[in-house]
């Protein structure tokens, strides 16, 4: 059976996983990189733009563009029902809150996470894409260009089952035990913050939060910060209590991107998590709401 799929890409406007603005789509048919596609999105969640910064996407750019429900059928279209591959859970998650907030109809769409897979079959210190890329001497991507996440997605994922020997994306993600309690007790080796909660041994390796180095800024609503803290390590998260490069999650309480006024500031945190995100660092900030979509995956 051939090797077949659409590695995918989300952008969005701003902290809320929904402000989906743009996709990617890079299709793969029979081993072959054999196209990429990108449009703008009309964000469901209306032109509160932050993460223009990153991707330089503006309301300009949107103006016009396909809504999130025509996304959908041309995303169908294209993918002529091979299983989506993207870097990290964050893009089903996208999709997930896209069509909460529409109450669209969930497609039949099979989404397969390739950092799952890269984390199990590559031994290495970090599994940011750039530093993935390196790793299997792939050409250099400048993730921010358009198109650059998806396409790495889809090559990382050509070599891994290439060196795998799996034939299909079904037999690659097969071969991937569905607990790997060894990745889950080095991460807790890592912590050395004993006044941290520590990540679970147990929980399951294949939740969003699994292997993840997440930091809370401000006070939640739902939870105090030490009960959030200890929230995410049952899901084998680290916990950190500042923003550093090993950090790839910032989780904002009591903030709402769309209030944010001219003048307002960010808290040191979350400017720090900002400049990491403007360079190669594969972090992302959230809101309250959008964390607590995550750990309910």
């Amino acid at each position: 059976m051939p090797l077949n799929f659409v590695g995918i890409d989300f952008e969005t406007a701003n902290f809320d996983r929904a402000s989906v603005c743009a996709v990617v789509l890079t299709k793969v048919v029979d081993g072959r990189v054999e196209s990429t596609e990108s449009w703008f999105v009309s964000q469901p969640t209306g032109l509160d733009f932050t993460n223009t910064y990153l991707h330089g996407i503006g309301p300009e750019d949107v103006a016009g563009a396909p809504s999130w429900r025509d996304t959908l059928l041309r995303i169908e279209l294209l993918a002529g029902g091979a299983p989506l591959v993207a870097y990290s859970p964050f893009d089903k998650g996208v999709y997930n809150a896209a069509n909460n907030l529409t109450e669209t109809r969930t497609s039949d769409f099979v989404f397969l996470d390739a950092l799952a897979v890269v984390r199990h079959h590559c031994q290495l210190a970090s599994h940011k894409l750039p530093l993935v890329t390196e790793h299997f001497g792939l050409p250099e991507l400048d993730h921010h260009e358009a198109g650059a996440d998806s396409l790495a997605c889809a090559l990382i994922t050509m070599r891994v089952a290439e060196e795998r020997g799996a034939d299909t994306v079904e037999e690659l993600w097969a071969s991937i035990p569905l607990r790997d309690k060894g990745r889950v007790n080095r991460t807790r080796a890592s912590t050395k913050r004993a006044d941290l909660p520590q990540p679970s041994a147990e929980a399951d390796p294949g939740h969003p939060l699994c292997g993840e180095v997440v930091c809370f800024s401000g006070d939640l609503d739902s939870y105090t910060r030490a009960e959030a803290q200890q929230l995410v390590a049952s899901f084998a998260a680290t916990v950190s209590g500042n923003v550093t490069k090993k950090t790839t999650l910032v989780v904002m309480g009591g903030f709402d991107p769309a209030t944010l006024r001219p003048g307002a500031t960010l808290s040191s945190k979350i400017q720090r998590a900002k400049e990491l995100a403007a360079g190669v660092q594969a972090v992302e900030i959230v809101t309250e709401p959008t964390f607590l979509e995550i750990f309910s995956f």
